[in-house]
């Protein structure tokens, strides 16, 4: 089930051209492209979920036979070769214990503003003769980066370490039943007999959030395929939709996935045979083009969109007064005929820091204070850090000024392939919107400051592209009535706005499992300038 691994990569691109115009763009393309790749052609942990309803049937004992198993998988992304992926089942033994070894192997080639770019993933997994998972090792390799996870079953839990240059975590996931499982589609549909009409659900660790995620399934229907008899499974995570063919002996012929990715079964010679001669630009691919350019966004006070391809729901970051969706009836008022589909319109202005006497709120949840996997805002070097770029300075918003200063300031902006964390961004200092943002959020949270992270879309010469940034709780108390009115207020340590200008446009949070939103989304939209008005 190879589109179940939903990796959130970070591929932006500060490039010499943008840094010489005065403005450190830093595009957001981990959750929109690389998560679809990895979602298909990487390392997972799936853990079936409670009483399947006798859908799915297994062996209770591998077979003292088994053969060994060996498919090749082209990767193509609209038509275009751009890599390949192996997977291959062998009987193995481990600690005198017979079993079987799940070996998983993907690349994937591109380019980024004209810069080669090479992604490789393996992973190996020993399955033992009662189904029970009792290790795992994955890696993920670019240029300057090594990412490694290794799991261990001790008892009636399995131990996940993940390891970069200068990191650990350490996850503990309670499993009593023995029913993890590990690889692909491929590798998992070996041992089940699947039969249209079938469904079910399996719970996925989400690598982002080290925690399980449901994903669904169905066998919707037989055909043939290339001359197959297959199995049509489709597979929805969280909105995000997939189908395999796949042969009733568990054979995978074929598999489509969001934004145009396409696995083909090929042979080894045809699955590794060079790739196309201009590699992909990822970032052409995910930038959004508008019907005419803003004539001065940095001092935009106030811009109307229209969102054509998604509705309402698309936008899922709450509490953003500087935001919002107008009613459908409002299309009207700029003389625009409601086009065909879903679409919706978003106002967006300058933001504003809350004022005392007005409208008391709420205060946010506590988790936005709280450290997670790759926000370490309790490590000891973070929280130093933190202390010592805040000094003296008493209140919040003057902190979270000052580590935004340091952090766009101190940063090399440089385009990155990597899982961020935050204390590897704060030994090495280099990084893109997304490293800025994880570090920021980390120092912030480590003062006790509010501060989630956005991944929205931002405004560059004639276009928008997908970003990420942090915001942090503002809040001003009314010494009179002692209430407190508070609000989310954007900052952009990459691009270097203590407030955020108004074409930052939220869609999702950019922490752990909420970012894999953003694909249903991607390239299923275009946006229309309605208003923008100076501020």
């Amino acid at each position: 089930m190879r589109k179940n691994l939903h990796w959130v990569f970070n591929l932006k691109s500060p490039v010499s051209g943008l840094l010489s115009r005065g403005r450190r763009g830093a595009w957001l393309v981990d959750g929109v492209i690389l998560t679809s790749w990895l979602m298909m052609v990487a390392l997972v942990v799936v853990h079936e979920h409670g009483v399947w309803g006798g859908w799915l049937r297994m062996s209770r004992a591998l077979p003292a036979s088994l053969e060994v198993r060996e498919q090749w998988f082209g990767l193509y992304y609209q038509g275009r070769k751009v890599g390949f992926t192996h997977v291959l089942l062998v009987p193995d033994e481990q600690d005198g214990m017979p079993g079987l070894a799940v070996e998983d192997q993907g690349r994937l080639r591109f380019t980024l503003l004209g810069t080669p770019q090479l992604l490789d993933i393996r992973s190996r997994a020993f399955i033992d003769a009662q189904w029970q998972l009792r290790t795992v090792r994955m890696t993920v390799e670019a240029e300057g980066y090594r990412l490694s996870i290794d799991g261990k079953r001790e008892g009636d839990d399995m131990v996940l370490t993940l390891s970069t240059a200068s990191s650990q975590l350490v996850q503990r996931l309670r499993d009593p039943a023995g029913r993890l499982w590990i690889g692909g589609l491929s590798s998992w549909s070996v041992f089940h007999e699947l039969q249209v009409g079938q469904e079910g659900q399996l719970w996925v660790v989400n690598p982002l959030a080290l925690k399980p995620e449901l994903v669904r399934f169905a066998v919707r229907r037989r055909e043939v395929l290339d001359g197959h008899d297959a199995l049509v499974v489709e597979t929805d995570y969280q909105g995000i939709r997939a189908t395999t063919w796949i042969t009733p002996t568990g054979v995978v012929i074929k598999e489509t996935s969001p934004l145009g990715w396409e696995l083909k079964q090929e042979s080894p010679r045809q699955a590794l045979q060079a790739l196309s001669e201009s590699p992909l630009d990822l970032l052409s691919t995910v930038s959004v083009a508008i019907d005419r350019p803003l004539e001065d966004p940095a001092h935009l006070g106030r811009l109307t969109v229209l969102v054509e391809g998604v509705g309402p729901e698309a936008f899922r970051v709450d509490r953003r007064p500087w935001q919002e969706v107008l009613p459908a009836a409002a299309l009207a008022s700029f003389g625009v005929t409601p086009p065909r589909g879903a679409w919706c319109v978003v106002r967006l202005q300058h933001p504003t820091r809350p004022r005392s006497g007005a409208a008391p709120t709420g205060a946010p949840p506590s988790r936005y204070t709280a450290a997670s996997p790759f926000i370490q805002s309790t490590d000891p070097r973070i929280h130093a850090r933190a202390a010592a770029i805040a000094g003296s300075l008493a209140t919040p918003w003057a902190q979270a000024s000052a580590l935004h200063r340091w952090v766009y300031q101190t940063l090399t902006k440089r385009l990155t392939v990597g899982f961020p964390l935050a204390t590897d961004v704060l030994d090495s200092l280099t990084g893109d919107c997304h490293e800025h943002t994880v570090l920021f959020t980390a120092l912030a949270r480590s003062l006790g400051i509010p501060t989630r992270m956005v991944a929205g879309l931002v405004y560059y010469e004639g276009r928008f592209y997908y970003h990420a940034w942090p915001e942090v709780w503002d809040a001003a108390p009314d010494p009179a009535t002692g209430t407190v009115t508070g609000g989310w207020m954007p900052l952009d340590p990459t691009l270097g706005q203590e407030l955020a200008d108004a074409t930052h446009m939220g869609f999702v949070e950019a922490e752990g499992e909420h970012l894999l939103a953003l694909a249903q989304v991607v390239g299923q939209f275009r946006l229309r300038i309605l208003e923008q008005t100076r501020e």
